[in-house]
């Protein structure tokens, strides 16, 4: 995923105290320890840019689910269920969900926090990705729901708490989980990423709004972003905002045509994401399988609306695309391109095989 070095039919990759020392053929290595990856394919960690990880306890709990189903049976009313999570549930939902990214390739995610009912809730989701080893974007976002929340509750505002202690060097911080002007604002001025869920039309028309106030910018990275107008395509384009599209769990929840196609005609940069596991599989080869069927189907549909021929205007994407939005693409849509997505020399970036 680095044109500098290219693809290799075979190689060898240097890793010294946890840097990408060099890449390339025969490299002379005497000292260091061997890991053959003979006969295998040795890639980038795959990004996931979107996933929910405390829900790891609830696999496939709305895999036959609608997306109104979700947010209902999720959120309304005191017997919801992420309203009885405890810090406790957090915690081990986080690591599990972690460890099950890493032992499927994935080394990198943006975890949007939905479970921040209380700072020790927010805590124990830091500790959970802590302890696992794997590098994440954290962002904290708003819980939801007709129940009564905590008199500590205070999303935004315990992300100073958190910039002055939940840092690390594997753990970024940044802000969600909806379109709102104040937490874009406050995004702005803490110099944080925002990754914003962006489901319909009416919440793209607000982007547009708020492009003309100057609050959007290449720190922006929208979710989902189904249905959108070609206007608000644009006004993304423009400011160089990135799209993470969690292909499998959109099309379960029946949310929307996929945004993937307009993202891509629009110039945008794209990201693959699992969402969450009480939806769909975690796993990037399932994701890439989903975002190339869907990519190929909707250049069908509108070939076919068009009387030509699927393919002939140059617009198909290739696997290799489609491996880029698992990797560098992610990266950049997670907002951490300069730490991974890519075998580069003399960075921290992680492989897969």
């Amino acid at each position: 995923m680095d044109p500098v070095v290219g693809d290799l039919e075979s190689g060898d990759v240097l890793i010294d105290d946890g840097v990408i020392v060099e890449v390339g053929s025969g490299i002379p290595a005497a000292e260091a320890e061997v890991i053959d990856c003979a006969g295998k394919i040795v890639l980038p960690g795959f990004v996931n840019s979107h996933h929910h990880m405390f829900q790891t306890a609830l696999r496939n709990y709305w895999s036959d689910a609608l997306d109104m189903d979700y947010f209902l049976q999720s959120r309304t009313g005191e017997d919801a269920l992420f309203h009885q999570y405890a810090p406790a549930d957090v915690y081990w939902g986080e690591l599990g969900g972690a460890l099950e990214n890493l032992a499927a390739g994935t080394t990198t995610v943006v975890d949007t926090s939905q479970c921040s009912y209380t700072p020790e809730h927010t805590d124990a989701a830091l500790e959970g990705i802590r302890r696992s080893g794997i590098r994440a974007v954290f962002s904290y976002s708003p819980v939801f729901g007709d129940h009564e929340v905590d008199d500590r509750y205070s999303h935004p505002d315990d992300i100073r708490r958190l910039l002055g202690a939940a840092g690390s060097d594997l753990i970024r911080l940044a802000l969600g989980y909806h379109v709102d002007e104040d937490l874009f604002r406050l995004a702005r001025d803490l110099v944080l990423p925002v990754f914003a869920h962006v489901n319909d039309a009416s919440f793209g028309r607000l982007l547009e709004e708020f492009e003309e106030d100057g609050l959007l910018g290449a720190h922006l990275t929208y979710i989902h972003c189904l249905g959108l107008d070609a206007s608000t395509w644009q006004a993304i384009s423009r400011t160089g905002g990135k799209v993470s599209a969690s292909c499998i769990a959109e099309q379960t929840l029946a949310m929307g045509p996929p945004a993937l196609n307009d993202a891509v005609d629009h110039g945008v940069t794209v990201g693959l994401g699992t969402d969450a596991v009480s939806i769909g599989p975690v796993d990037f080869f399932s994701q890439m399988r989903a975002a190339y069927a869907l990519h190929r189907g909707g250049r069908a549909d509108v070939a076919s609306s068009r009387g030509v021929d699927v393919g002939r205007d140059g617009r198909l994407l290739s696997p290799r695309d489609i491996l880029e939005m698992a990797t560098i693409g992610g990266a950049r849509a997670a907002q951490v391109d300069d730490l991974v997505g890519s075998l580069t020399p003399a960075s921290a970036r992680t492989c897969s095989s």
